[in-house]
């Protein structure tokens, strides 16, 4: 954890002119964090010095690309389609690899918990592959079994809802 700083009166200060609109948007700002403008400011100049803002970032932009790419939008349609027809049918091999490369993408992409997640689908995905006619449903799917085998929609729901794609999410069900 990263120590701070005190701060009295006799350190230097910097004074500047700013557009009213911004200082109102600087100072909602740091209401909603629970800090003071200056406080607020301060953090800022130095994350943005240190290079920690832009890493952020950049960090943030990766996983906002792939969770609007085409393929991940691709894959959690057809996974909460796979929630009330949960049979295999001929029409999902032709994706099948699509969907394996999809989720192999993920481990950087998302939380932890939705990897695990996705996991459980790729599971079936490759059982279904390697083992070909011998599945007839996937069993991540399964609603009767929702935190111990089965997939957790919930989870899935919560984090889209969180995130940028609150445009893309309708509630499926």
């Amino acid at each position: 954890m990263k120590k701070k700083n005190v701060y009295r009166k006799e350190d230097p200060s910097i004074n500047f002119r700013l557009p009213k609109e911004l200082k109102i948007q600087i100072q909602e700002a740091a209401i909603s964090k629970n800090q003071t403008t200056s406080i607020f400011l301060r953090d800022h100049m130095e994350s943005f010095l240190s290079g920690e803002l832009i890493e952020n970032e950049l960090a943030k932009n990766v996983e906002d690309t792939f969770m609007n790419s085409t393929e991940f939008l691709q894959l959690v349609v057809w996974i909460f389609i796979k929630r009330n027809e949960n049979e295999y049918v001929e029409g999902d091999r032709i994706w099948q690899d699509k969907y394996i490369s999809t989720i192999k993408s993920i481990d950087n992409q998302l939380p932890w918990e939705l990897v695990e997640e996705f996991d459980k689908v790729l599971l079936d995905l490759m059982k279904i592959k390697n083992e070909k006619g011998s599945f007839k449903s996937y069993t991540f799917s399964r609603s009767d079994y929702p935190y111990e085998n089965g997939f957790n929609y919930n989870k899935l729901e919560v984090y889209l809802l969180k995130t940028k794609m609150k445009k893309y999410v309708v509630e499926i069900k």
